[in-house]
């Protein structure tokens, strides 16, 4: 699996590959320059650098970016956000496995993703590398969108999902399209939602795709453990996980969980759900172990949106076919409203944060 390309993979991708690539209607303005550059290995590296340290030394000017890729259609619409799980869940990319071929070109589809939007690189580079506990080097991949307002701009939110998944076995391949495809996909659609408006939002915002979840969400530690400056758990002031929410089985009932009273995402939500009352939001209720336990026993508050999948979770099974295409754009919307309010709005985040995580 490490041998492979990613022109090869590109190529057995096709249009997928081409929208996550560039995002929903993405276009490069006739006066760009196109310059050659090192062949690049499955790694998103070129020839000479190390996989996921690479440093980006052309993140450009974010407002230029964002008008070179603004968005024809939605990118919170159902077209838009399948063709990312379509091209992150294809067979070619072998279910992601961290440390090999698949996990690299998802990393890579969503750095070009980021880059194309103007979104910030961290520390010089969209890939935040580590070792997994089983020797694999593998990488988060995050985007940041500066704030606007200098007395806000301190306060740090984290939009995060998880790029990897189980690889493949005597099973076959763990297509990993609900799990967790669907919540890369939405963080893809609400970065270029939050780049389409045209001015930064009043908080910092993370975009986040962590890696290694699934060996116990290693990437959200290794974040924690390795902050960036400014964006620090400490400087975090609210957490939205996006961790399988597009299950066929659900029909429209999706957790918001970890949103105790007097979490910001309660007191947003209650605002909300009547709005989209073609959707079962479950408020309240604790989550599971996922990326957001990272932030919850920092005492950052969070919310964690899932839906269940009883049938296919960690199966073959779950692939782009069995995503609830119905519902999954409206927990995106739901989510982007929320994203709205708390990114600049006038609720008191740090006042919230003092308060913790919360609890039931």
């Amino acid at each position: 699996m490490k041998n492979g390309k990613i022109g090869r993979i590109a190529a057995t991708l096709g249009l997928g590959a081409m929208f996550i690539l560039c995002g929903a209607g993405c276009r490069t303005s006739t006066s760009d320059k196109t310059e050659s550059s090192p062949a690049a290995n499955v790694d998103g590296a070129t020839d000479g650098e190390s996989p996921g340290e690479q440093q980006d030394t052309d993140v450009g000017d974010p407002r230029t970016r964002r008008t070179s890729c603004s968005a024809a259609t939605d990118p919170l619409s159902e077209a838009s956000l399948m063709a990312t799980i379509e091209a992150l869940a294809a067979p070619a990319l072998e279910g992601r496995y961290p440390g090999t071929a698949g996990d690299a070109s998802a990393r890579s589809l969503i750095e070009a993703r980021f880059k194309c939007l103007g979104l910030e690189a961290p520390g010089g580079s969209y890939q935040q590398s580590f070792t997994t506990d089983d020797g694999e080097v593998t990488a988060n991949v995050l985007g940041v969108m500066r704030g606007s307002d200098p007395d806000l701009q301190g306060e740090v939110i984290v939009v995060g999902a998880h790029h990897d998944h189980l690889g493949k076995n005597e099973q076959g391949i763990h297509h990993g399209a609900n799990d967790d495809a669907s919540g890369v996909a939405a963080v893809l659609a609400l970065a270029e939602k939050v780049a389409s408006q045209g001015q930064a939002p009043r908080r910092t915002i993370v975009f986040a795709a962590f890696g290694a979840e699934e060996a116990g969400y290693l990437g959200s530690l290794h974040y924690a453990a390795h902050p960036f400056e400014g964006l620090s758990l400490d400087d975090t002031v609210y957490m939205v996980n996006l961790d399988m929410i597009g299950s066929y089985q659900r029909e429209g009932l999706v957790y918001a969980l970890h949103t105790f009273p007097g979490t910001p995402g309660r007191e947003i939500l209650d605002g909300l759900v009547s709005t989209f009352s073609d959707l079962d939001v479950v408020l309240g209720e604790p989550g599971e172990i996922a990326d957001h336990i990272t932030f919850c026993d920092a005492d950052v508050p969070v919310t964690f949106f899932h839906t269940t999948d009883d049938d296919c979770y960690h199966k073959p099974c779950d692939d782009a076919a069995r995503i609830d295409r119905k519902h999954l754009p409206r927990i995106v919307q739901l989510v982007w409203a929320l994203l709205s309010e708390a990114a600049d709005g006038e609720k008191d985040l740090a006042a919230a944060r003092a308060k913790g995580c919360g609890a039931p």
